[in-house]
């Protein structure tokens, strides 16, 4: 995804935030047997909630143990041992980053565009070993009427958000029935147009520096002033609370009160930051 799913890890207890960890650990760990190591280079605490969404809903019970990798070979580390939704989690990774890819290309120019045709071999190869063909189809789809809808200027939010919310409804959902289906859709869905506005909000300077598009820039002609931040922290809460309530219709477990702290807190302080990341650099 984009890096803005994260928990605020001050607010877990010690246990939660050493299982949260091991998360990371293990999935990177699963990243290189899933999909090769140079995948391993992209791995995100978004790929971490995926992880603990899924793992909650189908009742798997997360293992882990303690290991070494070679960015800490001399320090044993709690690492998540191989389950189904880590390595659904790693697969999905390769997907998202393959896909996002593909979609600058499209976008960028230059040395920029250079350097990313030169990864999309080494990416494209990931995607393939991840081997959910059927899924990344469903995402290509949308990233294409995603990219023909932003190449017509829409001075909307709502409308490419919903398109990437669709995305990552496909993505939490896939593979899962009845009611956890439905709340992994829905969780999904909200997390996509939440992720989509945050990006646009945090890529507003850059994005009216290069002209690419941006749906705040067209909407406000420039710079949001207090005000439009406020409305527009307002729409990115309205999607997270709509996440946390499906997140309410789940059976509570261990992993709960992690995803309510990416939910409640750590989501939330992505959001501040973007809004307000010209305030931050002038301090």
């Amino acid at each position: 995804m984009f890096g803005y799913v994260r928990a605020q890890r001050q607010e877990l207890t010690v246990r939660q935030d050493t299982f949260y960890r091991a998360v990371y650990c293990g999935l990177c760990k699963e990243m290189g047997r899933c999909t090769g190591q140079c995948s391993r280079l992209t791995l995100s605490y978004d790929m971490v909630y995926l992880y603990l969404v899924r793992a909650a809903l189908t009742g798997i019970q997360p293992q882990a143990k303690k290991g070494r990798c070679f960015l800490h070979p001399f320090h044993a580390r709690q690492m998540l041992v191989h389950d189904e939704e880590l390595a659904y989690a790693a697969r999905v990774s390769a997907l998202l980053t393959y896909g996002k890819l593909c979609d600058d290309l499209t976008d960028e120019r230059g040395i920029k565009r250079f350097g990313k045709r030169l990864l999309r071999p080494v990416f494209g190869a990931a995607k393939k070993r991840a081997d959910l063909s059927e899924l990344y189809n469903s995402m290509e789809s949308l990233l294409s009427e995603l990219s023909a809808l932003e190449a017509q200027k829409l001075p909307s939010v709502d409308a490419p958000a919903d398109i990437f919310g669709k995305l990552l409804a496909e993505v939490f959902a896939y593979g899962l029935d009845g009611g956890a289906e439905k709340i992994a859709r829905e969780i999904g869905f909200r997390t996509g147009r939440w992720i989509y506005a945050v990006d646009a909000a945090d890529d507003m300077d850059e994005d009216a520096e290069s002209g690419g598009y941006n749906p705040f820039l067209l909407l406000y002609g420039g710079e949001m002033d207090a005000e439009q931040r406020r409305y527009a922290a307002m729409a990115m809460q309205y999607d997270l609370t709509a996440a946390a309530a499906a997140l309410d219709l789940m059976d509570k477990n261990s992993l709960t009160p992690i995803i309510e702290n990416i939910l409640y807190l750590g989501m939330p302080s992505s959001a501040q930051k973007a809004l307000h990341k010209k305030e931050q650099q002038g301090e």
